[in-house]
Parts: C-alpha cells; structure tokens; sequence
C-alpha cells in the first residue's frame, strides 16, 4: 500500500493532532524523524507567491545533483504537463492547510522506473507567506550519483492517482483552475479523500499486505463521511 516512510510521517503528523486540526511548526520535532529526514522536504509559498524549498533532504538533493533549498518548484522541475498539476496543487493545499500524497511512477534519465510516493503535510508556521508549509516525505529510491551530476530537468513522472488529506479541509477538483482540471480528466489522474483514520489504523496493525490501494473515498462522498465507498 504506502511504504514505511510515507506512514512514519503521516502516523507522527496525526499523533500531533493533524487530521483534525492542522499542528504548529513549532511543535514538529524532526529528531522524532531522523531515519526518514534525508528524503524529507520543507516547500512554502514565497511573497510573490511562487513554490519555494526551505528544506530538502540529502538523498533528494544528491539524486537530482543540485541543491535545492531556496529553489523554487518550477526551477527544480521542468515545465511538464504534471509538473504543472502538482505545482497548483501545492499552492492550493497551502491556502486551504491540507496534505496531498501523489503515486504512480518516475524516471531520472529515461532510466528505469520507480514507484512514486510523495506525501506532503500541512503545518502552521507564522514566518511562511500565507502562515502555512508543507512538510513531505518522498518514497525512497536507489540513488547513484555520488559525483553529484546535474538532473534537472531530467525528473519524469507519471501521476497515477492523487489523494488530498483532511487537515480537516480537504482540496477538491473544484478549487483548481479549468486548466488543470482538464489536465486531471485528459490523462485518467482520478482525485480522492484519503481515509485517514483507516490508513493509521492498517500501518499500525502492520496489514499493508493486504491492500494494494491507499483506503480512500470519493471527494463526492467526503462531506457524508468516510463511510462511502471504500477502496
């Protein structure tokens, strides 16, 4: 279902009350988190409203050979069609302080495929434009650049499927531009409401096994509770 790392940070964010309030930046502890911190990532939203790394991790950065820490979304990323999803997704999450976990797949250097995972959390920071950041945790991957060869612009992803997470508030298909949501249609990237308590509850139990899908509803559904249509 989720790898370990994806529930680590989900699993600690919870336990610090998000999911039912969104947690303080203050109160997040990344010794809690030091196994997982070097494929962690900080994004905010700069003055002019742009994607900004405050922090990435050192697996992250070693992989694409760069540092990205100040950089924004769209420079450490090129201009693709899903690139541009996530980049709006993002800026919607921080305005309405809720997570995103995206899956499906990527390539660096049209090399082989690896499954992709990338969770995205929101904590309230005073400091950050807008009062709020996200704090991800990316699926890890084997790494081989050591030498710290440049791969910008070589990142391919394939979205498979996008789950917003009640923080309480959710993003919902009809908060994004006509644009992307065309997008979503066109290529089958289906959006869906995380089951948060259901997810804690199977990582804990340690039943990953037994689910290939992350337990979520349909956004239709969200605002009758997760007792909708579970996958």
């Amino acid at each position: 279902m989720l790898c370990p790392e994806v529930c680590q940070l989900l699993s600690y964010w919870r336990s610090l009350g998000g999911g039912v309030s969104v947690p303080e930046r203050n109160v997040l502890d990344l010794r809690r988190l030091t196994s997982i911190m070097p494929w962690m990532f900080i994004l905010e939203m700069s003055p002019d409203g742009s994607l900004r790394y405050r922090l990435a991790g050192s697996l992250l950065e070693e992989a694409l050979g760069r540092g990205m820490a100040g950089q924004t979304y769209c420079t450490v990323f090129s201009e693709t069609e899903q690139a541009s999803i996530m980049e709006e997704l993002y800026a919607v999450a921080l305005v309405q302080s809720s997570g995103i976990l995206r899956t499906g797949s990527f390539k660096l250097q049209a090399k082989a495929n690896f499954d992709l995972e990338v969770l995205s959390l929101p904590f309230l920071d005073p400091r950050a434009m807008g009062g709020t950041i996200l704090v991800g945790v990316v699926r890890p991957f084997e790494v081989q650049n050591r030498s710290f060869v440049d791969k910008w612009g070589e990142f391919e992803q394939r979205l498979k499927r996008i789950y917003t997470i009640p923080a309480p508030r959710i993003v919902t298909s009809s908060q994004l531009s006509g644009r992307v949501h065309g997008l979503l249609n066109d290529l089958g990237i289906e959006m869906r409401a995380m089951d948060l308590d259901k997810v804690i509850e199977i990582d804990y139990k340690g039943l990953h096994h037994k689910y290939e899908e992350v337990p979520s509803v349909s956004l239709e559904t969200f605002d009758q509770g997760v007792d909708g249509v579970l996958n």
